[in-house]
């Protein structure tokens, strides 16, 4: 349950990640505001996916 929880978290953050640099490579801009979100969204996603099983 460890490892697929951190592999949840992973997974988050690199679709986070990957939309940053979309936006970064179509849009020609950093949406900074979300930087902090997608930092913090794989905690919160792992976190919610863990207590699904518990």
């Amino acid at each position: 349950m460890n490892v697929l929880t951190a592999l949840v978290g992973l997974a988050t953050l690199a679709a986070g990640v990957g939309w940053l640099v979309y936006n970064w490579l179509v849009h020609l801009e950093v949406p900074y505001f979300a930087i902090p979100l997608v930092l913090c969204m794989p905690v919160i996603v792992a976190v919610a996916f863990r207590n699904c099983w518990d």
